[in-house]
């Protein structure tokens, strides 16, 4: 009977550790499972998340100034810098566009005329035979005029839709004596000058250009392009905002740390969401934030925008400066 009580006791122990063990394992594997979950939808949310950076940027005066070069230029210049298009318009009251360039005299220079034929064009004025768009280029030094030809030009009249002027540079430039062209109509017997006109311009010898000294950022356009949305909270309390500045010492690397309300203190950002007519204030897929950062007190140089959503994802967009609030 004693072997028996033993043998019993023994076994009742076993499975009592069986049992045990047992329940152990099972709330491990559901711990796990939960784990596993929240890791998968973790993954799935950062996965999902997107987001595109765009600018809204405000051109400076010096990029807009017109200059003239010559003491009896009848119409100053605008400049041309690598890699920012321009808008110009022929008009009755400014018959010519002109633009200044600077460039070795070993440079290669193409310049290729484009006629667009889009709206808002009437049809039966698009390829009149007397619908002429010229181009003409100047040598530094050369007195520029609404009648006078450069030393080297082209004509894009009738139904022609492109032609190419190529090479004018023979000699260099100064920044006080730079290359310039002249944008100008014929229009023989009508009159008008309908169309739109295409140039483009392109270089190998022209020097490259400070994007601070041409143009600034007023605000940051960031665009839900995913599928996750973001509530108030998150974005005020988790949103990260850094600035790489392209400082001449080196790189100077920031975090934008307070969110504000207008008007901004310095190192201060402030939001808000554009057409926010579904859950308002939820930054919901297909929504807009406008981002304004003010960096007054620190340098107007190009950098970077580097954001960091509430959920760890980042992306970045690359600007030529801020402007001052």
């Amino acid at each position: 009977m004693g072997t028996s009580i033993s043998a019993l006791l023994i076994i009742s122990v076993l499975l009592t550790a069986v049992v045990v063990m047992f329940k152990a394992n099972q709330i491990g594997a559901e711990l796990l499972a939960v784990a596993n979950r929240n890791a998968a939808e973790t993954i799935a949310d950062k996965v999902s998340t997107k987001v595109e950076i765009t600018s809204t940027q405000d051109f400076k005066d010096f990029y807009e100034v017109q200059t003239s070069h010559h003491a009896n230029d009848s119409e100053g210049c605008r400049p041309i810098l690598p890699g920012i298009a321009r808008i110009g318009e022929i008009t009755v009251a400014n018959s010519m566009d002109c633009y200044w360039f600077e460039a070795v005299s070993t440079a290669q220079i193409t310049f290729t005329v484009n006629k667009i034929l889009g709206s808002p064009v009437p049809l039966q004025n698009r390829d009149g035979t007397n619908t002429r768009v010229s181009i003409d280029y100047f040598a530094p030094g050369v007195r520029i005029t609404t009648t006078n030809e450069g030393s080297e030009y082209i004509d894009l009249s009738g139904t022609t839709v492109q032609r190419q002027l190529i090479n004018p540079v023979s000699e260099s430039s100064t920044g006080s004596s730079p290359h310039r062209i002249k944008l100008w109509r014929y229009d023989g017997t009508q009159a008008g000058n309908w169309g739109g006109y295409q140039v483009l311009m392109t270089a190998e010898g022209v020097p490259s250009t400070d994007p601070s000294t041409v143009a600034c950022v007023t605000d940051f356009k960031i665009k839900n392009t995913g599928g996750t949305s973001f509530g108030a909270a998150e974005i005020e309390e988790k949103l990260d905002i850094f600035i790489i500045l392209n400082t001449d010492a080196a790189n100077t690397d920031m975090k934008i740390p307070v969110k504000g309300t207008s008007p901004l203190q310095p190192n201060q950002w402030t939001y808000s969401i554009a057409d926010d007519n579904y859950q308002a204030g939820i930054f919901n897929p297909g929504e807009t934030m406008t981002l304004v950062v003010n960096l007054n007190g620190e340098p107007q140089v190009s950098g970077t925008l580097l954001i960091a959503l509430p959920n760890g994802v980042d992306n970045s967009y690359s600007f030529p400066s801020i402007c001052s609030i």
